[in-house]
């Protein structure tokens, strides 16, 4: 069964049901319940929907949810269509008989609507491996570093001590963090966040409504960090439960401020908030491919996580408007 918006599943009366099973699984995510499906719903150029499999007894027994994304409008937007999803499928005991047919169903409903479809992984999906394979899909390794967020003393003797000076400089400097307290404060850290892409990311980033809705969402963290009362970096995700939280952007005006390091200010935040209020870990979201140097990956690295490799399938649906698009992606990056 698909549905295509939050209202359309609470008509059906499986917005409990299917939170429930979410909860239950071993590697439920956020990504996968109805509080993401409410919130991605509300972003211009994000058309969410799920896909729900129901074993003979009419019990939940499968779960996919994903977002069919583009950027920009026109030609543009035509060239970037693509299938994302976040943490799943979610299937009772790893069935690969059930992860086969959403996968099947997913393929059928992304074609004309994606050019390629992408699963980023956050578990191991070596069980259903067999289920990607006969549908067609591709294994491509990507790292991750997840942070156990125990206490506030371990999470602190784990980090490197290069990050433990940093913070210690940075709020004797004057820094402060908190979590964002106005639209301002997060339209602050999107114009900053809006200078790092174009200059040195170089790919399309969600609009400002993406961020003052993560913002206003209850199942969201927008941590800010200012110096003399300006924002200067920040970072913002959601949160599942009492047990993870995701950091989905981060920022900061780094350089520029004698001993102030916001970026590294930002990514501790959400890992002190969560040994502060019981969560069980920090995950950042991808650390890059290991067979290509990454920045960023070493940035991340510092912070005193595991690193995982659960990897991502990729399915190419269209491969001449696929070729295209990357191409039109490179010239992006130039001009840019």
């Amino acid at each position: 069964m698909l549905y295509s918006s939050y209202a359309d599943l609470k008509k059906a009366d499986l917005v409990e049901t299917l939170d429930a099973f979410v909860e239950a699984h071993p590697n439920g995510n956020y990504f996968q319940s109805s509080e993401f499906l409410r919130f991605i719903e509300t972003v211009r150029g994000y058309r969410p929907f799920v896909l729900l499999s129901f074993n003979g007894r009419e019990a939940l027994d499968g779960v996919l949810m994903g977002v069919v994304q583009s950027d920009g409008r026109g030609p543009k937007a035509w060239l970037s269509r693509r299938l994302i999803v976040w943490g799943g499928p979610l299937v009772a005991s790893d069935a690969v008989p059930v992860a086969s047919a959403l996968l099947q169903a997913l393929k059928r409903y992304a074609r004309g609507k994606a050019i390629f479809i992408e699963f980023r992984n956050f578990f191991d999906c070596t069980p259903l491996h067999a289920a990607f394979e006969a549908t067609g899909f591709c294994f491509k390794p990507h790292l991750n570093y997840l942070v156990k967020t125990d206490s506030v003393e371990a999470a602190k003797a784990r980090l490197s001590s290069n990050r433990r000076r940093q913070i210690k400089t940075s709020l004797a400097a004057g820094a402060v963090v908190m979590e964002a307290e106005s639209e301002a404060d997060v339209l602050a850290m999107y114009d900053i966040l809006g200078t790092l892409y174009r200059q040195k990311v170089k790919k399309p980033l969600p609009g400002p409504d993406f961020f003052i809705n993560m913002w206003k969402s209850p199942s969201a963290k927008v941590f800010v960090v200012k110096y003399e009362g300006k924002v200067v970096g920040g970072s913002i995700g959601p949160v599942y439960r009492n047990k993870v939280l995701y950091q989905w952007y981060v920022c900061g005006e780094n350089g520029v401020i004698p001993g102030v390091h916001p970026s590294v200010l930002a990514s501790w935040a959400p890992i002190e908030y969560g040994a502060r209020c019981g969560f069980e870990y920090f995950d950042f979201m991808g650390a890059g491919r290991p067979e290509e140097g990454y920045g960023v990956r070493e940035f991340k690295a510092r912070f005193g996580g595991q690193e995982v490799c659960y990897g991502r399938y990729e399915l190419v649906l269209n491969r001449p408007l696929y070729e295209v698009g990357k191409f039109g992606l490179k010239i992006y990056q130039y001009i840019r």
